[in-house]
């Protein structure tokens, strides 16, 4: 009885220390691998987009957002980076970019598809997978849990993006075309108000009622005289704005036209 009780209580140390050699093993990952996020940045002036895939694996693939240009992305799932950085370690980009021809217009779409190879891991840790596509619309990855503007940023490019002067003259008009817009449709509301005030505030009605239906609960129509104030009140309320709106966008003015942030 002894001797098996002996055997059962050898046998129980041996896998308790084989446990306690194994288990830690199995923790890093069975394949090797660690799930991580993936983020973009862009430097170019293109609308761009894309997903990443494993070369060996295509169930290992993710991305997909749009990133808009000089910006960077957000957040997206995920991605299976080794955990320990070897040469060789490659990734396929699938893109599209396309040209702004205007602040608010895209050209045509282009596809492009590239394999690139991850760097060497930032303090030799696996971190967030960023796809960088550069000012001149080269691909590139790296694999970085600090971001751009970090001084242990490993992209080749350091910093946010900065938009090009073009690009924020561009911006610049689009603004202010907008505020000048509603500056003017503030003004032709407020003289038509004066001269011939029907049209302008039954339509008002119309839009109020299918649109701001509480809001406006409380008048009993288009003759309502306080609903005619109401109506005046907004459109001083939207030249206020508007002309707001163009004066910052003056003082902005200088900014759009030189290169600096």
């Amino acid at each position: 009885m002894k001797s098996t009780t002996q055997r059962v209580l050898r046998a129980s140390r041996r896998l308790l220390a084989t446990s306690l050699f194994v288990l830690p093993v199995i923790g890093l990952c069975g394949n090797g691998t660690v799930p991580v996020g993936i983020h973009a940045v862009n430097y170019s002036g293109d609308d761009f987009s894309y997903v990443v895939e494993d070369p060996l694996d295509s169930r290992n693939k993710g991305g997909g957002e749009s990133i808009g240009p000089y910006e960077a992305g957000g957040t997206m799932c995920c991605y299976s980076l080794p955990q320990i950085w070897r040469p060789g370690i490659q990734i396929k980009v699938q893109a599209v970019h396309s040209a702004r021809l205007s602040p608010d217009k895209a050209g045509p779409e282009i596809a492009e598809t590239k394999i690139v190879e991850v760097p060497e891991y930032v303090n030799g840790k696996a971190g967030e997978l960023w796809v960088v596509r550069a000012a001149d619309g080269s691909l590139s990855v790296v694999s970085s849990n600090f971001q751009p503007d970090h001084a242990q940023w490993p992209g080749a490019v350091k910093g946010w993006p900065v938009p090009s002067v073009e690009y924020r003259r561009q911006r610049w008009g689009q603004y202010m075309k907008l505020a000048q817009d509603a500056l003017d449709t503030a003004n032709e509301a407020l003289a038509e108000l004066k001269i011939s005030p029907q049209k302008i505030v039954a339509r008002s009605w119309e839009l109020d009622q299918k649109y701001r239906a509480k809001l406006v609960e409380g008048f009993t129509g288009p003759n309502d005289v306080k609903y005619m104030e109401f109506v005046r009140q907004g459109f001083e309320e939207m030249k206020r704005n508007s002309e707001e709106d163009v004066r910052q966008l003056l003082v902005r003015l200088p900014c759009a036209l030189v290169n600096a942030p």
